[in-house]
């Protein structure tokens, strides 16, 4: 998949004061893996500028503070026919307080300063998890199946050389995890992977993943179905990052 179609797939989207300033502090930090808009709270946000803006988007980004109503309600309007086309629509709220009313967008995370850096690294990893250049990607309907539902969520990201062994990668993965305060499912989670080229020899390189998901699955609290993508990068070289979602 060329630079080109990744655009269309991936969007991000400031929306309101607070939005385009998360959205401004964070794009420099994101892979250039996805197109970027602002929205002020003043733009007439009508049917057919939101239908141009998710023209060929497949997976959509919203960063806003629920606390701004208006511009909750674009969120909401822009979240609304995102549903009809059937993108993946997430969203990234900096107040943590819990909204009072509805959010209209298939899931919503409380993103705060403290954890943000661990949040758009998985960010870069969900949007590279449906590409083509992974060698083992996902397909957006799982995605959707994973992050689309009810009760609480939980995530965490972290980056490791060679010399860590792989219980204490998991280890660590699984005592530094942020997310809502809501009661897990442990139904589902997904397990992202993106290796350097210089990891390890190609050939040994779904050994290591094997690995990583089978202690993963020995030291979760409850047994849960599992997805994951595998990402080889010759700029992360002899490193190994593991992203992981679970709800």
């Amino acid at each position: 998949m060329n630079i080109e179609e990744k655009l269309e797939k991936a969007k991000i989207i400031g929306i309101g004061n607070d939005g385009i300033n998360t959205l401004n502090s964070i794009k420099f930090k994101l892979e250039n893996n996805m197109d970027i808009e602002e929205i002020s709270i003043n733009q007439d946000v009508d049917k057919d500028y939101v239908r141009e803006l998710l023209d060929g988007v497949d997976l959509l980004f919203l960063t806003y503070n629920s606390e701004d109503k208006k511009a909750l309600q674009i969120v909401n309007a822009i979240g609304y026919m995102a549903d009809e086309r059937r993108i993946l629509s997430i969203g990234i709220d900096s107040s943590n307080k819990e909204n009072k009313d509805e959010v209209n967008i298939n899931r919503e995370f409380k993103v705060d300063e403290a954890s943000m850096d661990k949040f758009i690294n998985l960010v870069n990893m969900l949007v590279e998890s449906i590409s083509y250049q992974c060698m083992i990607n996902l397909d957006l309907t799982d995605l959707k199946e994973t992050l689309c539902t009810d009760g609480g969520i939980k995530y965490s990201y972290k980056e490791f050389g060679k010399d860590i062994s792989k219980e204490d990668m998991v280890r660590n993965l699984l005592e530094n995890v942020s997310g809502s305060h809501n009661e897990l499912l442990n139904k589902k989670q997904i397990i992202f992977i993106e290796m350097g080229s210089n990891y390890c020899k190609e050939d040994e390189m779904i050994f290591v993943v094997n690995d990583i998901l089978t202690i993963i699955k020995e030291k979760s609290e409850n047994s849960c179905d599992s997805i994951f993508s595998l990402y080889v990068k010759e700029q992360t070289k002899d490193k190994i990052k593991i992203g992981l979602v679970c709800h």
